[in-house]
């Protein structure tokens, strides 16, 4: 079970020992994980609580500044509610400068938009993005994070609860198996979303032509779906790879299993899964990509939504 200890503003610290309801969530789509807790009325918490870290094995697995605190008093006592985002939420509240950088690289980058807001730790190498980054009037931290990755790497970046930057997404890890022979749970719930598939993108492929270009989603399970969408090829530098990742974010988002399962299982949050069900079968290329971890009257238990492979 998670540990939570509050640093003060003068950076003096208190070991929670009455917990009495804990809900964090992580979602791979999601930049900021956020803890939300409750604990017997505390004055002095209400009044002077910073920072609010959880761990694990007394391993940190997330920190964060405390975004809000609720005292509540009722017929069946008095509480206080705290809720806080992790590290990346400095990142999506502040604007970066307007600017342009010529051939930033990962280190540049951390050091710029990321360092400054209390992280100290990314995984990236040190090749440069050979060209220009433009960062517009408005844009957050993040915007500018995201955007080197994604030109960089073609990838999502993460940061973790903890505060570790990955610039090319989620590390991969060990496969995590559920089901027989794996991690046990006492519900699943399958959802096909068929409202989220794109049936085909029309590419616009010269300044006067028309979009007569087309890429078709080949998921069987698009039989019978039409739903369209346009990319103008003339102004995208990555026009047949952005028509590509608009029908596998789709088909990616079509599907999903949701586990319940006892115990904390915050750190499968982006590893890859295999699920192998007694009534849905076996089913691989699976990866984690939300979680919602909880303690209350009922226990703890933490559950993990599985979709398709995307990044």
């Amino acid at each position: 079970m998670l540990k939570f200890l509050i640093t003060y503003f003068d950076k003096t610290e208190k070991h929670l020992d009455n917990v009495l309801t804990v809900i964090l969530n992580a979602d791979v789509e999601v930049p900021a994980d956020d803890l939300t807790i409750t604990i017997p009325y505390d004055e002095k918490i209400s009044e002077n609580a910073d920072f609010i870290t959880a761990f694990l094995d007394d391993e940190a697995v997330f920190t964060g500044q405390i975004d809000e605190i609720i005292g509540i008093k009722s017929k069946d006592g008095a509480i206080t509610k705290i809720t806080a985002r992790s590290p990346s939420a400095f990142l999506l509240d502040n604007e970066a400068e307007p600017l342009t950088y010529i051939n930033p690289s990962a280190d540049f980058i951390f050091n710029r938009h990321l360092m400054p807001f209390g992280l100290t730790e990314y995984d990236a190498d040190d090749i440069p993005f050979f060209g220009t980054l433009k960062i517009d009037k408005g844009m957050t931290h993040w915007q500018v994070f995201r955007n080197f990755c994604i030109n960089r790497y073609g990838k999502e970046p993460r940061i973790t609860g903890k505060g570790k930057a990955f610039f090319k997404g989620f590390e991969s890890g060990k496969t995590i198996n559920f089901g027989k022979n794996g991690i046990g749970y006492t519900a699943i719930r399958e959802s096909k979303r068929r409202f989220k598939l794109i049936s085909e993108v029309r590419l616009k492929l010269t300044e006067a032509g028309t979009y007569g270009g087309c890429i078709k989603n080949e998921n069987p399970e698009c039989k019978g779906i039409e739903r369209v969408r346009y990319v103008n090829a003339t102004a995208d530098k990555t026009t047949v790879q952005t028509a590509d990742n608009i029908i596998e974010k789709s088909n990616s988002d079509s599907y999903s299993i949701a586990l319940d399962c006892v115990g904390c299982l915050i750190e499968s949050i982006g590893r890859p899964a295999v699920l192998d069900d007694d009534m849905f079968g076996r089913i691989e290329n699976l990866t984690v990509r939300k979680i919602r971890y909880t303690v209350g009257s009922d226990g703890e238990k933490t559950t993990v939504t599985l979709g398709k492979e995307r990044f």
